[in-house]
């Protein structure tokens, strides 16, 4: 990040590199006392880096004149708390801009035909089988929010792409839901990967299936430009069979129950590269 000028002061991410680095030099000699105290602290580290990982890998052939608006979300996301479970209403900008330029690294894809909207006039945005989806990015801390926060994200669409030439343009809402998912910041522990895997998928889908009717009844009011939702949350998980820590992360995107087959065949595209963990 240093290589495309985001600034380094005294913030959260130089405490993960901190955390990490001490690890890396001491784990084989580190103490049971010390690793119970350390422990915590390094978990949370390896959580937090891991979006700044993906964005890197996402971004890291693109020049770096191409980057400013990925630079800027950068630059206010290296800051914040150290740990997501001490936000408050106040603290949170840092990680809202983070999840932006992470949407934007999920989707970017150019080898696919699908590619991030650098220079977005939203929240980020995506170029996709000769359309343009503008997206507004929404992170959520409780169930009573979801309905404000969708709410708001359509507003801002509609206003988005009522500035546009053309008839290509449609909106999604991001919404991520990491702190209704997992409040505490808690382990996820799984028998196996197997088990794991199938977990993830059960709970994003019953999180679809126990709030999907608060974006159709929204959608009601909105332009039919507005083609749907896609939800994402993360933890870290311990899956006993393979003995590992690992960062698990889940996408799904909701359709719109009235889109036309031309948008549905545009939101395939996209769902295919939000199931792609590369």
């Amino acid at each position: 990040m240093e290589n495309i000028d985001v600034a380094f002061g005294p913030c959260r991410t130089q405490h993960y590199h901190k955390v990490v680095k001490y690890w890396k030099e001491n784990y084989q000699t580190a103490t049971a006392s010390e690793g119970e105290n350390l422990s915590p602290g390094f978990v949370s580290s390896i959580f937090e880096i891991y979006d700044f990982i993906a964005i890197y890998n996402a971004f890291q052939n693109v020049p770096i004149t191409q980057l400013n608006g990925i630079v800027a979300k950068l630059q206010k996301g290296v800051n914040g708390p150290i740990s997501s479970a001490e936000e408050t209403d106040k603290s949170r900008t840092a990680r809202n801009f983070l999840f932006e330029a992470l949407f934007a690294a999920k989707v970017h894809s150019p080898g696919n035909k699908v590619e991030a909207i650098l220079g977005a006039e939203s929240d980020t945005g995506i170029k996709i089988n000769g359309k343009k989806l503008w997206v507004e990015c929404k992170r959520v801390t409780s169930e009573k929010k979801i309905e404000a926060n969708v709410k708001k994200a359509c507003k801002q669409l509609e206003t988005i792409i009522k500035k546009q030439t053309g008839s290509g343009h449609r909106g999604i809402v991001a919404l991520e839901v990491t702190k209704i998912m997992s409040p505490d910041d808690s382990i996820f522990v799984s028998n196996n990967d197997s088990e794991l895997v199938a977990s993830v998928d059960r709970m994003m889908d019953k999180f679809v299936q126990e709030h999907y009717h608060i974006w159709e009844r929204i959608y009601e009011r909105r332009s039919h430009k507005i083609i749907g939702i896609i939800i994402r949350f993360a933890f870290m998980s311990s899956s006993e069979g393979s003995n590992l820590l690992v960062h698990t992360s889940q996408w799904g995107l909701n359709p719109r129950r009235t889109n036309s087959e031309s948008d549905s065949s545009v939101l395939q595209l996209l769902e295919s590269r939000l199931s792609n963990n590369s």
